[in-house]
């Protein structure tokens, strides 16, 4: 696995290798001595695959600041905002999420 990465890190920095055709791109992995499985993924530029095959997962987080309790007098106001989003002004609601 520790070729594939390397392989993945020149191609980061080579930007002739980015654009490279698939023959040479093909030619460059098998110099590298890059696995069967990971060549394919490279080659069809399937991240999915690459991802699985190296067994990552990408996680992403998102925080956004959570509106100030509003007083209940008027009604109308409180309806459009669901109870689960009120909280004090020094809370904050984090989604997390991973595939």
């Amino acid at each position: 696995m520790s070729n594939v990465i390397k392989f993945l890190e020149k191609l980061g920095q080579d930007a002739q290798l980015r654009g490279a055709s698939q023959e040479d791109l093909a030619e460059a992995l098998a110099k590298a001595q890059v696995d069967a499985p990971y060549c394919s993924a490279i080659l069809a530029k399937d991240t999915s695959q690459l991802q699985d095959l190296l067994g990552l997962r990408p996680m992403f987080y998102v925080q956004m600041p959570v509106e100030e309790p509003q007083e209940e007098e008027d009604d109308e106001e409180n309806e459009e905002e669901p109870e689960s989003v009120r909280t004090s002004g020094s809370e904050r609601l984090i989604v997390a999420a991973s595939t």
